[in-house]
């Protein structure tokens, strides 16, 4: 898991770590049926497509992917970079401005982060 970190500590179970894990490396937006394919390559047991459907959808309703029409059906991409970022997101989304607070206050107690902070704040500028 070399992309995402241990995101069994971010609230993912084993499945939806392994899929975060594949939706990250295609890094471009992805149907249940191509991640199922490659989901199963070497699979003693094969998954049914309908497992990884319901997997991804639950992963949309947790803001970790975000899905669109496509055709009949849908593709999926990641809402975050890795599992840091999804880990962020949930912090900010459950803890609101306490979190952001107390990020802000650790980058002024560390030069190369508060360094860090603002280049990333004028990247959005």
């Amino acid at each position: 898991m070399a992309r995402g970190g241990d995101t069994s500590e971010k609230g993912l179970g084993p499945l939806e770590a392994e899929v975060m894990e594949l939706v990250w490396a295609t890094r471009s937006p992805v149907s249940v049926r191509e991640l199922l394919e490659r989901l199963n390559k070497g699979r003693h047991r094969p998954l049914a497509y309908t497992t990884v459907m319901t997997v991804m959808s639950r992963l949309a309703e947790k803001d970790a992917l975000k899905r669109r029409r496509d055709g009949r059906g849908y593709v999926y991409e990641a809402t975050a970079d890795d599992s840091a970022g999804l880990a962020v997101r949930g912090v900010l989304r459950d803890h609101g401005d306490a979190a952001l607070a107390h990020f802000v206050e650790e980058a002024r107690s560390d030069p190369k982060a508060l360094e860090r902070l603002r280049r990333l704040l004028a990247e959005e500028s």
